[in-house]
């Protein structure tokens, strides 16, 4: 009986290492892009926190 191997390459000898590269990069820049999203939620909260502090309750009679 004859044998009949067929080979399918992996992604690794598919795709191209500077593609590789780029997906790495990009994937760094979202990353990025959300902290700095997150640092800046944050920073308003602190803010808002500080007013609210601020704030001091006067009654009128």
């Amino acid at each position: 009986m004859k044998e009949i191997r067929i080979k399918i390459p992996t992604p690794e000898e598919v795709v191209p290492e500077e593609f590789k590269k780029h997906v790495l990069n990009a994937s760094k820049e979202t990353l990025l892009a959300l902290r700095s999203l997150i640092d800046a939620g944050i920073k308003k909260l602190e803010e808002f926190e500080s007013k609210k502090k601020e704030l001091k309750k006067i009654e009128v009679s």
